[in-house]
């Protein structure tokens, strides 16, 4: 990030921002911006290089238009980071079946919606990680 850097923190949840904005606060961190967004657009500034997602994609109650917004926040080269909790096998069975997904669901709804998988990553004992780029030109597949 470097000393020039910012960090965005975004949430849709007012209450969740200012308890970001709190702890950011107690922390001492004055490089992070906090928006609050909707349930169809993050409101994320454009030119991101890294979007990280933490085991909350599968809460998206409308992913289509999300992933438009987050794919049009990224800059040239810009990065999303993917965690989610696995649906195969145990290793996440204390998760509820409705908060994990499997590496065929995530890579169908985000190949849909006109990102490419760059890199996934399998070594975090719970979750998968997968990195995507934005497919430039490309427009959501219906």
């Amino acid at each position: 990030m470097g000393p020039t850097g910012k960090v965005v923190c975004e949430d849709i949840q007012p209450e969740m921002v200012q308890l970001a904005r709190q702890r950011a606060a107690a922390a001492g961190l004055g490089n992070v911006v906090f928006v609050l967004g909707t349930e169809d657009d993050p409101r994320l500034p454009r030119q991101l290089a890294w979007v990280v997602l933490v085991d909350v994609y599968h809460e998206f109650q409308r992913p289509e238009p999300m992933l438009a917004r987050i794919r049009e926040s990224l800059a040239p080269g810009g990065r999303v980071a993917l965690a989610e909790y696995r649906a195969e096998g145990d290793s996440a069975a204390h998760i509820k079946p409705e908060h994990r997904m499997s590496v065929e669901q995530v890579l169908g709804e985000w190949t849909r919606a006109g990102f490419l998988l760059v890199k996934r990553i399998e070594t975090l004992p719970e979750q998968h990680l997968f990195i995507f780029s934005a497919r430039r030109g490309a427009r959501p597949l219906p």
